[in-house]
């Protein structure tokens, strides 16, 4: 916050506690929650490189 403060760039911090509410959001709602964090058991193999072109 202090060094958004003394940039004026907010935009960081704003993202930040946008993130959080979301965060809470999850944490509030046993449903979501737990199908956001069920394990489910399977290996949907390696995520592809975003740099790379197909």
């Amino acid at each position: 916050m202090r060094a958004a403060d003394s940039t004026g760039h907010y935009a960081s911090v704003v993202q930040m506690l946008i993130a959080w509410q979301h965060t809470a959001q999850v944490h509030s709602d046993p449903v979501l929650l737990a199908a956001l964090t069920k394990d489910h058991g399977t290996d949907y193999g390696p995520t592809p490189d975003p740099l790379h072109k197909r």
